[in-house]
């Protein structure tokens, strides 16, 4: 029998190893955490107790327990991780080191969309200590982020030449890197956009808005969804250019997804990639809707199935009718420990959406970080704004003080007029 091992518990590894069992591959599940402490309640049919940073340990009992694939979710440490793993085994992986460098590193990947004509945010090049006419020299506003971090750890917002430094220490704090990325703050409504590779061929099959909640910060992006606008701006600005950039890159087989920005200048913006699954679960929503099965594909890659551009997935043109959506609940500028989750079952039994606890109850929680995130498909944007409406009705996540802590998504305004835009688009079409 075939054997898949997970390196990790994670995001989407349930749903990954659903796949791998249903071909009857025997799936096991590695962490350093003991099986009743992992995040994540994996259901793999067996379980290793080691760390998935101990690559010898984890490749002397693949080797003797025979095993045919290495696999991870969502999680950056253990991509590297499973990298190796499969090099030293000689199994099949989706991605390179080199190609996965683009992914955590914002400069390379920066560098990378400007060698390709993809557009990003103008960047200002300054020495690790600034000198006062390198930062008189910088158009405010700006953001400074970390080079090598995701979910917009170490990034930070600045509107003087005072909060530069304390930025860029701040974003070194949480970086194994000195160089910190300092671009001008682009202002508008976030998109996603999910590619699907095979031989060095790329599909756009997935674009998405991301919103935050007014008075909220930007980067907490409470709802993923296919209600969308801007599509064919998308297609004619981004598109073309970013399959280059994936080819390019050397990003040939996998999934990738990219988050970019509609400026008020009225052009796109990328911001940054990742060459994984996403961690707000968008993958469920989008292989209802699309038909296209990314936790599959990435099975495939690992199993030693090579995949075909004939293979890819109908690339979109056009708006889906359907709503998808992931409604994630952030936690508020406050931290502490959570006391008690309410609601979630009453949700789950008026509604088919799948919950994520990316947090449970008795465990710390920091400001403006993952609590739960819903994921759905609806016929209609009325339905999917009632769906949210009723989460923010009926779920509350309680700190120890007694206190609800979640940032709750009301803006359906928003939504709605994404909604009336594309209907406008095919009117005059």
């Amino acid at each position: 029998m075939d054997k898949m091992l997970m390196l990790g518990s994670c995001k989407a590894g349930n749903e990954l190893l659903y796949e791998a069992k249903k071909r009857g591959i025997h799936t096991i599940l590695a962490d350093r955490y003991t099986q009743d402490q992992v995040k994540f309640n994996v259901e793999a049919d067996e379980f290793w107790h080691i760390d998935t940073s101990d690559i010898d340990e984890l490749e002397k009992r693949c080797r003797a327990e025979e095993v045919t694939a290495v696999i991870n979710g969502i999680s950056t440490f253990n991509t590297a991780s499973t990298m190796e793993l499969c090099r030293r085994l000689g199994l099949p992986c989706c991605c390179s080191p080199d190609a996965w460098s683009y992914t955590i590193n914002k400069e390379k990947f920066k560098n990378l969309c400007e060698k390709n004509g993809v557009p990003v945010a103008k960047a200002y090049h300054i020495s690790n200590q600034p000198t006062r006419e390198e930062l008189e020299r910088i158009e405010y506003p700006v953001v400074v982020k970390a080079i090598d971090q995701s979910a917009n750890r170490g990034m930070s917002y600045c509107f003087s030449a005072d909060e530069i430094v304390p930025a860029m220490e701040y974003a070194r704090s949480l970086s194994g890197n000195e160089t910190v990325i300092i671009e001008k703050m682009l202002s508008g409504t976030e998109y996603g956009a999910w590619y699907a590779m095979a031989d060095g061929e790329a599909r756009l099959f997935g674009f998405v808005s991301m919103l935050h909640q007014p008075e909220e910060p930007n980067n907490c992006y409470s709802v993923t969804t296919t209600v969308a606008d801007h599509l064919d701006l998308y297609l004619k600005e981004i598109d073309p250019y970013f399959c280059q950039a994936l080819k390019e890159g050397n990003m040939n087989e996998g999934i990738a997804w990219i988050e970019l920005i509609l400026d008020q200048d009225g052009h796109f913006y990328v911001l940054e990639m990742g060459y994984r699954l996403a961690g707000d679960m968008m993958a469920g929503p989008l292989k209802e809707i699309t038909h296209f099965d990314s936790y599959s594909w990435l099975i495939d890659i690992a199993a030693g199935f090579r995949h075909k551009p004939q293979d890819l997935p109908k690339k979109q043109t056009q708006m889906y009718d359907r709503a998808g959506c992931s409604y994630i609940l952030w936690s508020k500028d406050m931290a502490g420990s959570v006391s008690k989750i309410y609601g979630v079952e009453e949700i789950c039994s008026k509604y088919e959406v799948k919950v994520t606890y990316d947090i449970k109850e008795g465990q710390e929680f920091r400001a403006h970080q993952y609590l739960l995130t819903f994921t759905f498909v609806e016929e209609s944007t009325e339905e999917m704004c009632d769906i949210i409406a009723n989460i923010n009705k009926c779920v509350r996540v309680m700190d120890d003080k007694g206190e609800n802590i979640v940032i709750y998504f009301n803006d359906y305004k928003t939504i709605y007029q994404m909604q009336d835009n594309n209907a406008k688009k095919i009117g005059r079409n």
